[in-house]
This record gives structure tokens, C-alpha cells and sequence, in this order.
């Protein structure tokens, strides 16, 4: 599970203003030999938005210390589908095109092929399962919680 602490900025009906306090975890191998570096890769482009709006059916309000979850997987996954289908896709379709019709026939199949993917990729994206898979859970830190806090953790869990 990657984890971040935050704590609760701002707290609605159903909803939380989240402000991430740690950098992400990833698996924790990110400076050592073989480590891929996943969690630095959100610096990539520059420093990421620390204030997360998020689902909160536990009801945290406003000051309580949270952890931001996301299951393992769930961003190879969605980076495998986001990038894999088109990729492969362009690959199908500029094969099958030259297949057919030579030099022209793979601009057209890789043309057809990338919008065909983008809608496949689209769709996926647009399913119930894949937004619970990809969804960001709040759970109760419990590192945090002081004795004032411990019937609101225990409230939570």
C-alpha cells in the first residue's frame, strides 16, 4: 500500500481537503540499488499539489491526522493501460495498414488504431471497478493521534 500523511485541511458531508505533510512512500527502496524511483517521479515536472480533495465517508473534520492510501499496483496499472493500449494499438495498426496497403495503408491504420485506443483507454477508464482500484482511501494515523484524538481514531477505524 503507498502511503502518505496529511492532515484534514477542510471537512464536508462526504468529502476532505487533505494536505500531504510527508513525501509519497512508494515501496521505500527509491534510493537504493535497484529501486525504480517511483515516488520521485512526481517531481519530475515540479512539486506536486499537496492538497488532495477526497472521498470521506469516515467524516474526519477539520485538524484530525490522516493517512492517504492507494493500493500497490493500482499505478502500474493504470500507466500499463494508459500507455500499453495505444502503444500497442499503433503497433497493430500501422502493421495491419502496411499489411494491406503499403506506406499509406500503415499512416491510415496507425491513425485509425491511436482513436480507436483512446476510446478503449477512455472506457476503461470510465469503469466502476477501475475508479474504486485507482481511488485514494483516508484511514486514521494512528502515529498521530493523541489521547484527545483516540476516540476519533477509535471512531474511525
Amino acid at each position: 500500500m503507498i502511503e502518505a500523511r496529511g492532515i484534514v485541511l477542510r471537512a464536508g458531508a462526504d468529502q476532505a481537503w487533505v494536505r500531504v505533510d510527508d513525501q509519497p512512500t512508494g515501496c521505500g527502496r527509491c534510493n537504493e540499488p535497484g529501486g525504480c524511483g517511483g515516488a520521485k517521479i512526481a517531481h519530475a515536472f515540479g512539486k506536486p499539489d499537496e492538497v488532495f480533495h477526497v472521498d470521506n465517508p469516515q467524516h474526519f473534520v477539520a485538524g484530525d491526522r490522516v493517512r492517504l492510501q492507494i493500493d500497490d499496483g493500482a499505478a502500474l496499472g493504470a500507466a500499463a493501460v494508459t500507455y500499453g493500449v495505444p502503444t500497442l494499438g499503433a503497433l497493430l495498426g500501422a502493421g495491419v495498414g502496411t499489411w494491406l496497403a503499403g506506406n499509406a495503408g500503415a499512416l491510415t491504420g496507425l491513425a485509425v488504431a491511436l482513436i480507436a485506443s483512446v476510446l478503449i483507454v477512455r472506457a476503461i477508464g470510465g469503469r466502476r471497478f477501475w475508479r474504486q482500484k485507482l481511488s485514494v482511501r483516508l484511514a486514521a494515523d494512528a502515529a498521530w493521534c493523541s489521547d484527545a484524538h483516540a476516540d476519533v481514531t477509535a471512531r474511525h477505524d
